[in-house]
């Protein structure tokens, strides 16, 4: 190798020193992280300012890509919240029955014939929900439902069902039918709920 290969090799592995006298030029260039031992024998990381700015960069990346996410979800974290459950449901040993869950509209004439009211019929335009709940082999006697502003909870001898409901409800209108026949609890529950431009 002549001299003149050995500068240019030499410029390579060597920054370029600038004669200005600002702070920014006098820390190192290289985006290298170089470790070495301290007086404590442990060891010290050493980190340029390219470094600290990359890093930065993945940080705001990694922002980015979360809040992205957080745009596909349906639902944002604070608007979810946990269904209520009974404390006995969990270890209770009894079966859960087979249940449908119906919505009910009243509609008047200015929603059948003349159109003129805002219902749609969608559920958001019910003002009640039926709760058929199918109990093979039990009896009314033996039958108890208790229903809460926010769930209804069934109980006989063979089973135990607990429903949380998605609006609170009109405890004290609520009702309960018994059909033998086809042993099915039918439980009608009125929501509670303000009506807006959705809910009408």
């Amino acid at each position: 190798m002549d001299f003149i290969d050995m500068k240019k090799l030499s410029e390579i592995l060597s920054p370029p020193k600038d004669d200005s006298s600002d702070s920014e030029s006098d820390l190192p260039k290289t985006s290298l992280i170089q470790l070495c031992k301290s007086k404590t024998g442990k060891d010290t990381k050493i980190v340029s300012k390219e470094t600290i700015k990359n890093e930065k960069k993945c940080e705001k990346i990694e922002v980015i890509q979360s809040e992205e996410e957080k745009a596909k979800n349906i639902w944002l974290e604070e608007e979810v919240v946990a269904a209520p459950i009974a404390i006995d449901v969990v270890s209770d040993t009894r079966t859960r029955p087979d249940y449908n869950v119906k919505y009910q509209q009243y509609v008047g004439t200015e929603d059948v014939f003349l159109q003129m009211g805002p219902k749609t019929p969608l559920t958001s335009s019910c003002e009640a929900m039926i709760i058929e709940v199918k109990m093979p082999g039990d009896r009314m006697p033996g039958i108890c439902t208790d229903v809460t502003d926010d769930s209804v909870d069934v109980r006989s001898p063979k089973y135990r069902l607990h429903v949380p409901f998605p609006h609170n409800v009109h405890k004290q209108v609520s009702k309960a039918q018994w059909n033998s026949s086809t042993e099915t609890l039918t439980i009608t529950v009125f929501l509670k709920r303000e009506f807006d431009a959705i809910n009408f």
